[in-house]
């Protein structure tokens, strides 16, 4: 394993200022597909496990708590953004 000196970290940087921003609104989209993508799988692996077809159980139990939580983010960064709208229109003009 090579360890690069840090006269590289220059180079490291300026290849990743490149990337394409995305608006908020994109990225929660994503977000909610990649929610929505793993409450399926997890639907899914529900199933694979009543029917007795498991060859890995580690694995669905796996995608049953990745969806959990993934549901349980989604559901708290909608309370917070219910919560800055309402003390938003709260204010005083």
């Amino acid at each position: 394993m090579r360890i690069e000196g840090l006269q590289d970290f220059g180079q490291l940087t300026q290849k990743t200022e490149k990337k394409e921003v995305k608006s908020f609104g994109d990225v929660l989209k994503e977000f909610v597909a990649d929610v929505n993508s793993d409450l399926k799988s997890a639907k899914e692996a529900e199933r694979l496990i009543a029917e007795g077809k498991v060859e890995n159980l580690e694995n669905l139990m796996y995608q049953i708590a990745k969806s959990d939580i993934s549901l349980r983010l989604i559901t708290e960064i909608r309370n917070k953004a219910l919560e800055s709208y309402q003390e938003i229109m709260r204010m005083q003009v």
